[in-house]
């Protein structure tokens, strides 16, 4: 049970917690308290960690954030609401937050520190210089750790407390490869910070040690994280010790994919597949003579280093990331980076994926030898960034504003709802479809696939301003938003049918 405060102990807080100018200043946000007979006193750190009976952990706080905090210590609660505010403002940014971002708001520049080792593997062992300062002109903390062998993979570990300030993320956004690209999510970032508060780490984070520089954290981040803001200054780790970069990552996505223990976001996977598509298809190209995407997919099969890779996937991964980073892209802000959509986002990666790239996108392998006359996948991307900028233009551009709900937002909200885009992707292939002047129906798989003219384009974008001027997109009736909010395409096709909305209305050929 919490400790309750007499009246006289309220005064002696009050006594020792007034300001100068003779004001008492809320814990949690550091404002003045105009009226004290709002002040609340509740414990700074958790009573189940600290069991700290003494009025030093004991704090005035207003009123509004004593009854918002819940069941949290006002400690807790001001840490939350500061996590909160650091997320938020990476979100403004268009960014997301990640282990480094902990870091810098913890310690400004004072992280990252290098680390210098000597791996003995004679004795198995490795010594371990961890230097105090970034310029190195303190003397280094120096250790020693056993080294054991992984009986599978042959890799080189060891198990360490390593200090915070030698830590960073495995990986830069604009590097070649990361090996953690996957940002924090607030909810398991937050539960974990709680947990790690008042009980002890069970399972160190994974890292790697690799020349002179900090040591790379590439699993187990969020713990970390948590860890960090809880104050501690050093980290339970396994550290490898130089690895085979690549066989790493492909062990973490398996970890994450397959196997499920936090599921990557649906860009990062896709991201990682893609980084591991470049590294088999260097590979490839050296020894193929004909190459091609079932080529590239037989050689992965039967390579002697495959582990449990899907190089389809690997195929499909890199023309989604092609498509979606493309200099010129301009749906990408509003596609959530997340399996879900935010309140700032119109589409998720996932409907994408399941609901427009099925539809424009030629599904691999190929059988047609790459670069040759009959090969158009580099079209087919190209294609699909102009396809996508047309949809961007006429339905999200300077028309998506969640926060201002205009009549403008509330249609393009509409139109991407999960029910709706289940229904005009696949109308909108249609329409393609007959504008291309295609006759095979096969064609259709490989809509985009092609050169297709200006003209044809400029003809495609009338009939998408068509599409997106029918008044279901704009009717008050509030069924049609219950309806495309099921995420059931075939109610959703049913009621475009009974408003009209279809192929033939789409096309002139009916009114």
């Amino acid at each position: 049970m919490k400790r309750q405060i007499s009246d006289s102990e309220k005064q002696i807080l009050l006594e020792k917690n007034r300001k100068k100018d003779g004001k008492i200043y809320c814990f949690i946000d550091n404002e003045p308290i105009e009226d004290e007979k709002n002040i609340h006193f509740d414990h700074i750190d958790p009573f189940a960690k600290s069991e700290d009976t003494s009025l030093d952990n004991i704090a005035p706080v207003c009123k509004n954030h004593n009854l918002a905090k819940k069941d949290m210590s006002l400690s807790e609660y001001r840490d939350k609401l500061s996590i909160e505010k650091l997320f938020k403002s990476k979100e403004d940014n268009g960014k997301q937050l990640k282990l480094n971002d902990i870091l810098e708001a913890k310690f400004q520049n004072d992280y990252g520190f290098i680390v210098k080792y000597d791996y003995n593997s004679a004795k198995k062992s490795i010594t371990v210089k961890y230097y105090l300062d970034s310029k190195q002109t303190k003397l280094p903390d120096v250790k020693e750790y056993p080294v054991f062998e992984c009986p599978i993979t042959g890799l080189n570990f060891f198990y360490a407390q390593v200090p915070v300030n030698n830590i960073v993320n495995d990986g830069k956004e604009e590097s070649e490869i990361e090996l953690q690209p996957r940002p924090l999510i607030f909810d398991h970032f937050w539960n974990l910070y709680r947990h790690l508060r008042v009980n002890t780490q069970l399972q160190p984070s994974i890292c790697r040690i690799d020349g002179d520089n900090p040591i790379f954290v590439f699993d187990g981040q969020h713990k970390a994280a948590a860890r960090i803001w809880a104050g501690a200054k050093s980290l339970d780790v396994k550290i490898f010790i130089e690895p085979d970069v690549i066989k790493l990552m492909k062990t973490n996505l398996v970890a994450h994919d397959k196997l499920k223990q936090l599921r990557f976001y649906s860009s990062i996977l896709a991201d990682k597949l893609a980084q591991i598509y470049g590294v088999n298809w260097q590979k490839y190209i050296e020894t193929a003579d004909k190459k091609t995407e079932k080529g590239f997919c037989n050689f992965v099969k039967y390579s002697e280093t495959s582990t449990d890779e899907n190089p389809v996937k690997q195929i499909e991964a890199f023309i989604v990331e092609s498509i979606l980073k493309h200099k010129d892209n301009k749906i990408l802000p509003y596609v959530a980076p997340g399996n879900k959509t935010g309140k700032q986002y119109a589409i998720s990666r996932d409907s994408l994926k399941k609901y427009y790239f099925r539809y424009f996108v030629t599904k691999p392998p190929l059988d047609v030898e790459i670069d040759s006359k009959d090969d158009f996948r580099n079209q087919e991307v190209e294609n699909n960034v102009k396809l996508l900028n047309i949809l961007a233009e006429k339905t999200l551009i300077n028309k998506w504003n969640p926060d201002s709900n205009s009549a403008e937002h509330k249609k393009a909200e509409r139109i991407y709802r999960a029910g709706s885009i289940m229904a005009w992707f696949p109308m909108l292939r249609n329409v393609i479809f007959n504008k291309l002047d295609l006759i095979n129906p096969n064609e259709a798989e490989r809509i985009l696939f092609r050169n297709i003219s200006n003209e044809k384009w400029e003809l495609i974008s009338k009939f998408v301003d068509k599409l997106f001027s029918h008044k279901i997109w704009i009717d008050n009736d509030p069924n049609i938003d219950i309806v495309i909010g099921n995420k059931k395409a075939e109610l959703t096709k049913k009621l475009f049918e009974e408003q009209g909305l279809t192929d033939k209305w789409i096309l002139g050929l009916i009114e």
